[in-house]
């Protein structure tokens, strides 16, 4: 086993003992040997290597002495966890940590000009348990999620007829159940009529904006994006070298000017503009989609949060109104569903959906066969219908708490959003810079998303975005006078 690992270099100034002892040590410091087995054993260890046993014994010493490793009586050594950071450990031997050979190549160069670390939404992967208040969009309380429901479906989606299933190549095709499950269950609420060769399974709503981006604009063209808006969204456009054109939004959504006539392609958030909340009403949605197929013009729709609606009847979607097939519509499930199953769609005219899914091949082959027979179960048993009923309660009597406690603690900052959904975008004084005033509440618990991020130009540092998704409704009213507290304190 280490013989790979540990390498001597009999030809070198450096002794075989300190070979193994700055071997082993970056092995340690980067994680490479399980924390609570033991080393191999001296004696061994020298056979496989070739070495004295001397050599060994002091090898072991000298990692014992700089804390690397212990030994127990009768049992051999083991990694020391105390020099780990989450252990307490100390930072004693950064040289030792794993960096480049001097004639290695240079990957930081390579990527300068075309970077793919492009400013992002991303949330701390502990944030529900790190935060006592987690402000933060787009996750599901995991709480109210029908853990006992999900595991039944979990349980069927693995008996040993599905197994079989698992065995086929589902490339050209997805989970018909789950198919047919989102055109009765999800699309219709939306007035979105498909047949299912105009529907597309994805990982997720990211992968189906990245499908429609790029087979959209593979010849080039400009991708109109709301701004402020998805930053993700332009992200994937620059990455692909495509021109995006920042158009403007109000309090009615995306604004119809004749910029969008320099576009092929419009990505919008009609039915809950993100970040802003609003909703675009009828009448500007009919001229969005007059203008766009007298011009022969794109949309890409994407209905995030759409099912999360605290109207009766909700708006429908931009896609419920297409005559023409301009309308590339995705969703995903993620914003209700626990985000990490990752299952989303695209709904467009079936002659895309065939190219699509071509596309989708040379991505990831298909999604997880087990994961959307899951879903499908779930769906169909009617757990999804009463969990989304459930989440819309909640969800509406959070946002009363946070638009009463915002009215109280930051007075005319926000309005609460018309539609639904779980988040609420709020407007600061201009002096305060909201990625310092992150910084200044992390320690007490806060978190939030600042919205500098979501604005391609005309940079804006006083916005952000508070979700209600995920912290307690016991907890708002406090949660927002630890961030009103650290906003006076940043404008003293």
């Amino acid at each position: 086993m280490y013989e790979n690992m540990i390498t001597i270099d009999r030809a070198s100034s450096e002794s075989m003992q300190k070979q193994i002892r700055r071997q082993f040590a970056i092995a340690i410091i980067n994680r490479n040997l399980p924390l609570h087995k033991p080393l191999p054993s001296i004696r061994k260890l020298a056979a496989e290597l070739n070495v004295s046993l001397n050599t060994l014994i002091l090898a072991y010493a000298a990692l014992k002495q700089d804390g690397f490793i212990f030994s127990k009586d009768r049992s051999g050594y083991y990694i020391n966890p105390n020099i780990y950071p989450e252990f307490g450990g100390f930072d004693k031997f950064p040289e030792l940590i794993s960096k480049k050979r001097e004639n290695s190549f240079d990957f930081k160069r390579y990527f300068k000009n075309h970077t793919y670390d492009l400013p992002r939404i991303t949330k701390p992967e502990d944030c529900l348990v790190r935060f006592k208040y987690p402000f933060i969009c787009g996750l599901v309380d995991p709480d109210l999620f029908p853990i006992a429901n999900w595991r039944e479906c979990l349980r069927d989606s693995v008996n040993v007829v599905e197994v079989k299933n698992w065995a086929a190549d589902f490339s050209n095709a997805d989970d018909p159940m789950l198919i047919e499950q989102l055109i009765q269950r999800v699309l219709s609420k939306r007035g979105v009529m498909a047949h299912p060769s105009e529907v597309l399974i994805t990982v997720g709503g990211q992968q189906a904006l990245f499908i429609a981006i790029k087979m959209l604009l593979r010849r080039k063209g400009k991708l109109g994006v709301e701004n402020p808006g998805y930053p993700d969204v332009a992200n994937i456009a620059l990455m692909e070298s495509i021109s995006v054109k920042p158009l403007p939004i109000d309090r009615y959504g995306l604004k119809i000017t004749e910029q969008l006539l320099e576009c092929k392609s419009i990505f919008v958030t009609p039915s809950h503009q993100f970040p802003s909340t609003v909703t675009m009403p009828l009448r500007r949605r009919k001229s969005l989609l007059k203008l766009s197929q007298n011009n022969d013009i794109f949309i890409i729709e994407d209905d995030h949060e759409a099912e999360i609606s605290f109207n009766e009847t909700p708006p429908p979607a931009l896609k419920a109104l297409d005559q023409y097939g301009n309308v590339i519509y995705t969703g995903s499930l993620s914003k209700s569903l626990l985000p990490g199953l990752r299952i989303g769609y695209i709904v467009a005219d079936s002659e895309f959906i065939k190219e699509a899914k071509a596309l989708r091949h040379h991505l990831i082959r298909h999604p997880a066969v087990n994961n959307q027979r899951s879903v499908a179960l779930f769906l169909e048993r009617g757990y999804f219908d009463r969990f989304l009923s459930r989440l819309t309660r909640e969800y509406k009597y959070r946002s009363n708490i946070m638009s009463e406690s915002l009215d109280h603690f930051l007075p005319q900052c926000s309005t609460p959003p018309s539609y639904g959904g779980g988040s609420f975008w709020v407007k600061l004084n201009k002096k305060i810079d909201t990625e310092l005033l992150q910084q200044k509440c992390m320690p007490e618990g806060v978190y939030f998303e600042p919205g500098v991020s979501m604005f391609i130009d005309d940079i804006k540092n006083n916005y952000l975005r508070l979700g209600y998704s995920s912290i307690k409704s016991s907890l708002i009213n406090e949660g927002i006078s630890v961030l009103a507290k650290n906003v006076d304190q940043l404008l003293q």
